[in-house]
């Protein structure tokens, strides 16, 4: 598989403006908050999550090695997030031309499954640290039995994420609402139905991975039906935290840890909830911390966790 670490080619922004507007779009009926920082011209936080894979996705391609999924992006098609572990440290505009460079730094294999790890810091075009992320994604869905359990180069769990940034805290316009806050406060609890039309505005005409609108591809996938993008299901969390906490809440040294356990297919009902598990110092920074989760119907699985930290100053 090659040496790692490895370093990847730096990539620019911004964000294809369509793909911002189709974040807007792929909320449905929810999203008052994502569409208010957009409208604003800021780069909503679910987006920030994707920041890997917007570098994967734009690196350079080997005209001569067939996709294995016709139409989506180099580096991520067919593939599946399974964990992401980031850091804002301030906002991004919609429209800044801002800079993304990483690393592949390890593969293992686990029962059959190949899972890439790969590291990214984005900049803007001031040169001020935007964001600092960990990936960890399932390369191909479907099992291979000739596969042997196996690493090389640093797995996703070696990897320390930089965690909440408390000197970013003091730019946040909320700092009011998060004193406010106390344990067990629960926000949330609706039902979100994720609909086929609902991925497929998200996708674009443009998908990077056309698994999550196009139900051919994504039988080509090794899925049963188009499954929502792990950023999609996120955002109906983060949602219910802006709704929480402020619109520009997270964008201020909060730092998320999620995990995708189970696939949203189209169609789904899902129902975010988060939960207020800790305030006070930690680690010589104040902050609210949530456990939040999006489930699939009341009593169904889980089908996304995520642990946010939210920091309210550097104590």
């Amino acid at each position: 598989m090659g040496e790692f670490p490895r370093q990847l080619v730096a990539v620019s922004g911004p964000i294809d403006a369509d793909k911002l507007d189709g974040v807007a779009a792929g909320m449905g009926a929810w999203g008052d908050h994502t569409r208010s920082l957009l409208d604003k011209g800021i780069v909503s936080p679910d987006m920030i999550c994707g920041q890997t894979l917007f570098l994967l996705s734009n690196q350079p391609r080997n005209p001569n090695r067939a996709q294995h999924i016709p139409g989506g992006a180099g580096g991520v098609a067919g593939g599946v997030w399974v964990r992401e572990r980031y850091t804002i440290h301030r906002p991004l505009e919609r429209t800044d031309v801002f800079t993304v460079t990483g690393q592949t730094v390890g593969r293992h294999v686990r029962k059959g499954r190949r899972y890439g790890n790969n590291t990214s810091q984005t900049f803007d075009s001031s040169g001020n640290l935007v964001a600092s992320n960990i990936s960890t994604g399932l390369m191909s869905y479907v099992p291979d039995p000739d596969l042997a359990d196996g690493a090389e180069g640093i797995t996703g769990d070696e990897l320390v994420a930089v965690g909440p940034d408390g000197d970013a805290a003091m730019s946040n316009p909320h700092l009011d609402r998060l004193a406010e806050l106390s344990v067990g406060d629960v926000f949330g609890g609706h039902d979100v139905t994720v609909s086929l039309e609902m991925m497929a505005a998200r996708d674009t005409k443009n998908p990077s991975n056309p698994i999550h609108s196009d139900p051919e591809l994504a039988k080509k996938a090794g899925l049963r039906r188009p499954i929502a993008g792990g950023n999609h299901v996120l955002s109906f969390v983060l949602e219910v935290l802006m709704d929480a906490i402020g619109t520009e809440g997270l964008l201020h040294g909060s730092s998320f840890d999620v995990r995708w356990k189970a696939p949203v297919e189209d169609g789904v009902v899902i129902v975010p909830t988060a939960t207020v598990i800790e305030t006070g110092d930690s680690s010589g920074v104040d902050m609210v911390v949530f456990d939040t989760e999006a489930r699939l119907g009341a009593d169904g699985p889980v089908a996304m966790t995520a642990r946010v930290c939210v920091p309210a100053a550097r104590s």
